[in-house]
């Protein structure tokens, strides 16, 4: 009895340790693959930026505003066919009308970013002739805007969260204290919800990536920049629509829903008035409906062949941490 008994512990300990091997091998030869194509990802293109947005209409411009991105592919508008699809340029445009006035806008957002390329991306802002405070005549802080989007790269490729928080919380600080920017920090997102994983993998990047994200979102806190859920922001469809077809950055829809995100931050965070012209969003009638439609009568007293804008308030809402 006591030999059946040894013998089976040891055929079970056996068949344990091999089906551990096994899933480790599995874990490693998944991870390889994902870590090289997150490499490949760096040489596809993206969407850079040194531009100033023009204002809506009807609006004074005498101070123009300033923003900042920063960081990864979360950011940067990679594989976006329309320059103006991408994020740097949506939120800049959502800005512009937000404050009713020019808006600067430069990014360093790369495809493939690390932590360890924070120090360089801040340096890179901080030292811009184009977002230099001189340029406009009164500046203010209200004015001054920066975003960072980062922790995917440190997922993939794996650093000690030792090192990549501090990086971070060292950007803000220097945004805030150097540049006189208020900071909006876009958290590393659910990388276990991305399509196309299959455990164990999906299940380790989704434990890494909730924990980063969680650390990030205290280190935004504590350095009084605003932190925002990437994960939060792709919802309201299909995820499948709002990523790329890789499942590891946005599509252009996804870039679009994560800078309306952006952009509600900002407005709650100022406190701004916000009025959205609301007369494109019929479908059938679309610019056609602008031009007729909405032309002014002849009660209105202004030329036929004027035109006027009609605004509804829109209530904008940030997510929490959940």
């Amino acid at each position: 009895m006591g030999k059946r008994m040894l013998y089976t512990l040891a055929t079970m300990t056996g068949t344990a340790l091999g089906v551990g091997a096994s899933a480790v091998g599995l874990l490693r030869h998944q991870a390889g693959a994902l870590r090289r194509a997150f490499d490949d990802d760096a040489q596809r293109s993206y969407s850079t930026f040194a531009e100033a947005v023009a204002p809506p209409r009807n609006h004074d411009d005498e101070d123009s505003a300033t923003l900042a991105i920063i960081g990864d592919s979360w950011l940067c508008g990679i594989d976006v066919e329309d320059p103006a699809s991408a994020p740097p340029n949506l939120i800049a445009r959502g800005l512009g009308r937000i404050l009713g006035t020019t808006v600067r806008v430069q990014s360093t957002a790369r495809p493939s970013a690390l932590s360890e390329d924070l120090p360089r991306q801040v340096d890179e802002i901080l030292r811009s002739a184009w977002l230099s405070r001189q340029l406009s005549e009164s500046w203010t802080d209200e004015r001054r805007f920066a975003i960072i989007s980062i922790g995917t790269g440190d997922i993939i490729h794996p650093i000690h969260g030792t090192i990549g928080i501090p990086v971070l919380t060292q950007a803000i600080n220097r945004l805030q204290r150097e540049g006189r920017y208020t900071v909006f920090v876009l958290v590393c997102p659910n990388l276990g919800g991305l399509p196309g994983l299959r455990d164990p993998l999906k299940t380790s990047l989704r434990r890494t990536s909730r924990v980063l994200a969680g650390s990030q979102w205290l280190a935004a806190l504590s350095s009084r920049a605003t932190p925002l859920r990437a994960t939060g922001a792709l919802t309201g469809t299909t995820r499948k629509s709002l990523l790329n077809e890789s499942g590891r950055f946005p599509s252009t829809l996804g870039y679009a829903q994560l800078s309306s995100t952006v952009l509600a931050a900002i407005a709650d965070r100022i406190e701004a008035p916000v009025e959205v012209d609301r007369s494109l969003d019929i479908p059938e009638k679309g610019e056609s409906a602008r031009r007729t439609d909405l032309a002014p009568g002849p009660e209105t007293g202004l030329a036929p062949g004027a035109e006027t804008e009609s605004g509804h308030s829109a209530a904008l809402e940030t997510e929490g941490a959940s």
